[in-house]
């Protein structure tokens, strides 16, 4: 039986008789490798006395073609996507300026522990990053230092795709020259791991970076010693 990667760390099927060979091991980047961006939103919703959760709530109406979604599959530009999701927030009675997003908001240190994981497991498996993200020079800043450990690096705001479109994983894939049952992604939202779990892809949703990197080395049968 299954378990729901909404819900759960990890999922995979426990059938005792299945052997895993695991090749590739696929990182989202912002919530797994670096802390969420929902630290932003929320001090941006204190900003403009709005209540918590509000940022998320507009994102998650038509959430596959809305000015977020536009913005991450770099079909429009920076100043393009300010307009649109400030239209958005205001016919939902949202006064707000999404703008403020891009120069308050520092982007945190990667997590030391993730790091460790990323040194050790390169050269082990072949690593993919994952990310949905904005065509931003702050975002470009931001992945540079950790670049050198991945083999593959799958951005949405440069292939016109994104997560959870199910062609942003086999895209991944190919890439990696994996098959779905060969590979492991981690990720902080459920509804980005859904289609990789549909798809055959070992999954794990991160909570905090010890026990996600728990599930991983658990799921490989292998282990850093950090």
């Amino acid at each position: 039986m299954e378990k729901d990667p909404e819900s759960q760390h990890l999922a995979y099927p426990s059938a005792p008789s299945i052997i895993w060979v695991t090749k590739a091991v696929i990182f989202d980047f912002g919530g797994v490798i670096i802390p969420s961006p929902i630290a932003a939103f929320s001090d941006l919703e204190e900003n403009f006395h709005l209540p918590a959760g509000t940022i998320v709530s507009l994102n998650m109406e038509n959430h596959h073609d809305n000015a977020w979604a536009k913005f991450e599959r770099g079909e429009v530009s920076k100043e393009g996507f300010v307009n649109l999701f400030n239209e958005e927030a205001k016919r939902h009675g949202v006064e707000i300026d999404i703008g403020s997003l891009f120069s308050d908001y520092p982007r945190p240190e990667p997590h030391p522990e993730m790091i460790s994981a990323l040194e050790w497991l390169k050269g082990r498996y072949k690593l993919g990053l994952l990310t949905n993200n904005f065509a931003t020079t702050s975002n470009r800043l931001a992945l540079k230092p950790i670049l050198g450990y991945f083999d593959v690096v799958v951005e949405s705001s440069q292939i016109g795709m994104r997560k959870p479109e199910e062609r942003i994983y086999q895209h991944t894939l190919d890439l990696l020259k994996a098959d779905p049952e060969e590979a492991i992604f981690l990720d902080d939202l459920g509804i980005n791991l859904k289609p990789a779990h549909k798809m055959g892809i070992r999954t794990i949703k991160v909570a905090d970076p010890t026990s996600a990197l728990e599930a991983l080395w658990e799921l490989l049968g292998d282990r850093s010693s950090k």
